[in-house]
């Protein structure tokens, strides 16, 4: 009975931007709820009221859907995805802290969840590292080729590279008083027998993954292709190794804001941001590398961007912690360099762990 006095008063208001619909409520329908008798969503099985699911947020409808809905659809899930990362990585770079000061208030579906965040910033920052690393070795293995090696007979150098005659493989060369000269051998194969490992009484477990026999082969391995198997192992290896390394120094925060009042996982959500970040200004910092890379373009911007970033990741810490301890200067100056010493020291051991694992399992 209200439909056509609501209907004119929209137009009035809103002219041809306004625009109405009609819906029939089936007979015995609640009118509150719009909620029919034993209708139920075909998701979850939960009891429908309205037009979408409240346990599961799926609509509530029985025909099939059509081609053009489900483009529709899929370009929402799109445009609403776009927005929510670039409004996430915006408050990422230039807001610290902004980002985990809303998770924890409760500001969540505008942003791009922090764990994703977190994977998918590391696995760009690993792959455009690793790519760039590949290519770098890659680069050194043809430099090193094109080396000419050069062999010291008496007082006279030759290159072993040029059309000079060399003698013969089995003949014998006498030095002036006469005697042979001692053979050279392997000077690789030398410095990997070299690698020795002792350890003391009580540990001779430790044998069983870290011998002498082990990093001794390690060694061959690497000096064979000059370390680019390692260099790719230890790239795979180095992600794995960040995924132990921010959980421990969750608790090193933990115990730096004992009073706080914060879980473990409040302060394990503030690392996952500052990490994101860093992978993110660091891949940044990598394509700006290859684009003013001195050849096409000068290679200052980059060199400039590299100054900043190295000023600008300390100070984003800093600040981050202020935003989200809400502490004074001094008393987060204290607890940051805390956080500093912990963080250099066990960033060190993990990555000579690391390495060490890296060699022993090539």
């Amino acid at each position: 009975e209200h439909a056509d006095r609501m209907r004119s008063r929209g137009i009035e208001r809103f002219g041809e931007k306004f625009s109405a619909s009609r819906k029939i409520l089936e007979s015995g329908g609640d009118v509150t709820t719009g909620q029919s008798p034993g209708e139920r969503c075909a998701n979850c099985e939960s009891p429908l009221y309205g037009q979408y699911c409240a346990s599961c947020g799926q609509r509530a409808r029985d025909r099939m859907i059509s081609l053009w809905e489900m483009i529709r659809e899929a370009s929402e899930i799109l445009t609403s995805l776009e927005s929510r990362l670039w409004r996430t990585l915006g408050l990422l770079l230039v807001r610290p802290g902004r980002l985990t000061r809303d998770y924890l208030l409760g500001r969540r579906a505008r942003y791009i969840p922090a764990l994703r965040l977190f994977l998918g910033l590391s696995l760009l920052f690993f792959f455009l590292f690793s790519l760039d690393s590949r290519l770098s070795v890659e680069a050194g293995d043809e430099d090193a080729g094109d080396i000419s090696l050069r062999l010291q007979i008496g007082d006279e150098e030759t290159p072993s590279n040029t059309g000079e005659e060399t003698p013969a493989a089995g003949s014998a060369e006498t030095t002036d008083d006469g005697q042979e000269p001692e053979a050279s051998g392997n000077e690789e194969q030398d410095r990997c027998t070299d690698v020795q490992v002792a350890w003391p009484e009580g540990m001779g477990w430790a044998n069983r993954w870290l011998s002498s026999e082990r990093l001794q082969a390690a060694c061959r391995k690497i000096v064979d292709d000059h370390g680019a198997s390692f260099v790719r192992a230890l790239l795979e290896n180095i992600p794995a190794m960040m995924f132990i390394f921010v959980p421990l120094m969750a608790a090193v925060m933990k115990l730096l804001y004992p009073l706080s009042g914060r879980y473990y996982a409040e302060h394990l959500l503030f690392l996952v941001h500052f990490h994101a970040f860093f992978y993110l200004l660091l891949s940044i910092d990598q394509l700006a590398g290859w684009i003013f890379d001195g050849e096409w373009l000068p290679h200052w911007p980059a060199s400039l961007l590299y100054a900043f970033s190295a000023v600008y990741i300390p100070v984003y810490l800093f600040r981050a912690m202020r935003v989200v301890y809400e502490q004074g200067r001094l008393m987060t100056g204290f607890k940051y360099s805390l956080l500093g010493v912990a963080y250099l020291t066990s960033l060190l051991l993990f990555l000579v762990s690391t390495m060490t694992i890296t060699a022993v399992t090539l």
